[in-house]
């Protein structure tokens, strides 16, 4: 026998070796969270498995789904602000047309506009286009005023109220707009979860990217995260050790919110930056003639009581990372200080059996109609 096919037949054996294993590897895999279910290790492999909230949703496919972790394309910050700009992006579900998602049933020619800033739950990257707050509220305005207004969704990931005054000074306001604020989430996340009341997520992922070693920034930039989640569709053990790499710092919380003195100080601030905010887009919404309504977002931490889902919920480290229940016990209460409309309970009355929550604030299109349904109803007695 030749070197060349002895070479060759080595190596189609250490293949094959390797192939076995790995089969044997999975299959035990799949025995084992069989018989010992296991949380989903990602927000898309916990999508994907229609979670009550999607149970009637008309659009919820695994087409959908997987738009909805694949869009924008990319997310930019201009030089020189701290503002995120979502890449424009055409699909099926998902639209982004010159930085903002696209909202539907907008009337040809309207006299106003109304502008509703807010983080990612504004954005709706839950929905398609026409099941986002905006687009149900444009339908709601167009039933009760046809013609007159036109609503932009100006929603973004993981902004504070500070970087949505920051985006209000860039929109072409006019003298009878409204400008509508929708949030809080994020900045109890900043504020108290990662500890900097003064600062943005995108600039705390940042630090933590440069605080990663070469093969971990390496990792990062090739977004592992996506990867995970796409690893889930095909191999059950990959999908297991890509989770628990990706949301390792998510199982144990931040040493500051083990201090209870530290994380009240910590409520506190971040409660007086939201409020100075809040009031100063109040201020440069009636500068330039607009209306102006904040409303505070639920999220599942202010339930009343929560449901059995709710609660693996809040139990699924995955999903609502370990320490996000501490920072929004501590800061919540003093956000609802805030003159605002505050929507913490709006999810709170439900059919039996129905869900709105996907993670600990993102939900689904019947909350966001309900939600919409009181923006509106603010709009016209105001």
């Amino acid at each position: 026998m030749s070197r060349a096919r002895t070479y060759i037949l080595n190596g189609l054996l250490v293949c094959a070796s390797v192939a076995v294993c790995l089969g044997a590897v999975e299959a035990g895999a799949r025995v084992y969270f069989h018989f010992f279910p296991r949380p989903p290790a990602t927000r898309y492999a916990f999508r994907l498995q229609q979670p009550p909230p999607y149970r009637h949703a008309p659009y919820f496919s695994r087409a959908f789904v997987d738009e909805s972790f694949r869009q924008p394309n990319g997310w930019y910050v201009p030089p020189g602000t701290r503002l995120v700009v979502p890449g424009d992006f055409h699909g099926q579900y998902i639209n982004v047309e010159h930085g903002q998602r696209r909202t539907t049933d907008v009337p040809a020619t309207p006299q106003h506009t109304v502008f509703v800033l807010g983080g990612s739950t504004v954005y709706g990257a839950e929905v398609p286009d026409a099941y986002t707050i905006p687009s149900y509220l444009q339908r709601l305005l167009n039933a009760r005023q046809p013609g007159v207004w036109r609503v932009e969704n100006c929603g973004s990931i993981a902004v504070t109220a500070a970087q949505e005054v920051e985006l209000l000074r860039t929109e072409p306001l006019r003298q009878g707009d409204w400008v509508v604020l929708y949030d809080g989430a994020n900045d109890v996340v900043q504020g108290v979860y990662n500890g900097d009341p003064h600062g943005w997520i995108v600039g705390e992922n940042r630090k933590a990217l440069g605080r990663m070693g070469p093969f971990k920034r390496m990792m990062a930039r090739l977004n592992l995260k996506y990867v995970a989640a796409q690893a889930g569709g095909y191999s059950v053990f990959l999908s297991a050790v890509l989770g628990a790499m990706v949301n390792r710092a998510n199982m144990v919380p931040k040493a500051h919110l083990l201090d209870a003195e530290k994380t009240a100080a910590l409520a506190q601030e971040t409660a007086d930056v939201f409020r100075g905010e809040i009031a100063e887009a109040a201020r440069f919404a009636a500068s330039r003639g607009c209306g102006f309504a904040h409303f505070l977002d639920p999220q599942v931490f202010a339930a009343d009581r929560r449901t059995p889902y709710e609660e693996s919920l809040v139990r699924n480290y995955y999903i609502s990372p370990n320490g996000l229940e501490t920072a929004f016990r501590a800061a919540w209460p003093l956000l609802q200080n805030t003159p605002s409309y505050d929507l913490s309970h709006i999810l709170d009355q439900r059919a039996g059996g129905e869900e709105f929550y996907l993670d600990y604030c993102h939900v689904n299109h019947a909350a966001n109609a309900r939600i919409a349904r009181t923006m509106a109803d603010q709009i016209r007695s105001n």
